[in-house]
């Protein structure tokens, strides 16, 4: 087999992202281009804890008795979409994946995974071909079902689809007091199946439970009319908590899988399930300084020194993900004890103020967070005021990612 220049640049384009490529290539020859990763010692990484989402999702079909359709959508919540599944495929507890991004569920198949892979987004023309062609199920709420019908036809076999109904939070899905026609329609159609019904909560609480209650109706509306609506679902992670009536068929959990809590009042309810973060951020000191008082340190002076103290400089700043909020709240651990986010976080630094005997060196270990107590993302927080989504989904995804 030849390698033409076609071939080289198809190659490139699938690989993941954050690799750079050191190419033996001629025309003509029968070998591959050879690829290998570009990291360095002092490029930060993600540390991902596969036990731990393991324990995660037998955790929350534990307390919930229920299959798991685990959303792993966004890059897996800054862990990596790929990993997330490759950890949670081979889980009889883990009914399906569901990711908002076409190139995710691409990425997935192409990766072998095994369970349904359902796109969580609105999927037309050409690309709805494809994904149905790859045997991924559309999330859908328009009327498209003559084009998946001919799809079908096209493919010589059935296709499944999930269908997205609103019952109150106003963002997609057909509304549930005009869904009967939606879903005549599609029983009409060949080689069409509904896979699923599911809802997204508002997450108020009150208004929560009017939500459950259209759903129900509709539910009702369709059994009646002999109408298929496959298996229902609607809770997320902080519903799984306050609303057991909503379990229906199976439930959806996204960042309870990463071991996170969405919400502090939610974490405090570990009655019902204890959590373990999926994942750490981590990178190595880079510089050790002494700096004197009234000295000062980041960008526009941020940083005045109120006594003689040493500071560290780690390679980690918001091009990585890690917040500029995070100066003057936040800690890091190296060594086992927890230093201060001082001065500004830049592009590509942060700095944290060691004090005035630092027992630290150029290599050290910082941990920005990971899985244990007074570390972990919700610590960052609960600190900085921040939203533990905004510390985990805005990771570089060309962070390099490492199993522990």
């Amino acid at each position: 087999m030849k390698w033409t220049r076609s071939d080289f640049f198809k190659t490139l384009s699938l690989l993941p992202l954050g690799y750079s490529t050191k190419v033996l290539y001629e025309s003509g020859k029968s070998t591959p281009p050879v690829v290998s990763p570009s990291y360095s010692k002092y490029d930060p990484w993600i540390e991902i804890y596969p036990d731990n989402m393991r324990h995660n999702a037998r955790d929350i079909y534990r307390a919930t008795g229920r299959p798991v359709f685990a959303v792993i959508k966004n890059n897996g919540y800054g862990m990596g979409v790929v990993e997330s599944a490759k950890i949670l495929d081979p889980m009889n507890e883990i009914d399906s994946f569901g990711v908002v991004k076409l190139g995710e569920a691409f990425a997935l198949k192409d990766a072998g995974i095994q369970k349904p892979v359902v796109l969580l987004n609105l999927c037309e023309g050409k690309d709805l071909k494809e994904a149905l062609k790859r045997g991924i199920i559309p999330m859908i709420y328009t009327d498209i079902g003559g084009e998946i019908e001919k799809t079908a036809y096209e493919l010589g076999k059935p296709v499944e689809v999930e269908v997205k109904l609103d019952t109150g939070l106003g963002r997609l899905g057909v509304r549930w007091d005009e869904a009967v026609p939606f879903y005549e329609d599609l029983a009409e159609r060949n080689g069409v199946k509904v896979r699923g019904s599911f809802i997204t909560f508002t997450e108020s609480e009150t208004f929560d439970e009017e939500m459950i209650r259209r759903f129900n109706s509709l539910m009702a509306d369709l059994e009646e009319k002999g109408l298929d609506h496959g298996a229902r679902h609607a809770v997320s992670t902080t519903p799984i908590f306050r609303h057991p009536d909503a379990y229906f068929d199976k439930v959806r959990p996204g960042i309870g899988l990463y071991g996170i809590y969405p919400q502090p009042e939610v974490q405090r309810e570990m009655d019902l399930m204890d959590l373990k973060p999926a994942f750490g951020l981590k990178c190595r000191v880079l510089q050790v300084k002494h700096v004197k008082k009234g000295e000062s340190a980041g960008y526009g002076q941020a940083f005045i020194a109120e006594e003689d103290t040493w500071t560290a400089t780690l390679p980690m700043g918001h091009a990585d993900g890690w917040q500029r909020s995070a100066a003057n709240c936040a800690k890091v651990r190296i060594n086992g004890t927890h230093y201060p986010v001082v001065a500004s976080v830049s592009a590509s630094h942060c700095i944290v103020n060691l004090g005035p005997n630092a027992k630290v060196e150029t290599g050290d270990t910082a941990v920005i967070f990971d899985d244990k107590e007074g570390s972990r993302p919700s610590d960052i927080n609960r600190a900085c005021g921040t939203s533990v989504y905004d510390i985990l989904m805005h990771l570089n995804p060309n962070l390099k990612r490492v199993i522990k």
